[in-house]
């Protein structure tokens, strides 16, 4: 299934985002990863199913509280796209 993957420096920084698209009733998967994604160290993601993504972007938008990088997983590859 395509998915986007919001990344985050922390979990409390991936925890504040989960909040504002939970509000909304976008649910999501945290989860954590390596430096590859982040480009500073570990870090966590949110999947977000794409169906939900330009809901997503724009209340994350909204709410002051961006991704660090965004990518685009179809088929089991990935693809950074912009916010």
């Amino acid at each position: 299934m395509d998915h986007y993957l919001f990344t985050a420096r922390s979990i409390t920084h991936a925890q504040s985002m989960a909040q504002v698209l939970e509000r909304s009733g976008i649910y999501i998967r945290i989860r954590r990863i390596g430096n590859g994604m982040t480009g500073n160290g570990c870090g966590y993601t949110l999947e977000v199913p794409a169906r939900q993504y330009r809901r997503a972007a724009a209340l994350l938008k909204a709410s002051g509280t961006l991704p660090i990088r965004v990518f685009f997983v179809s088929n089991g590859k990935r693809q950074e796209v912009a916010l």
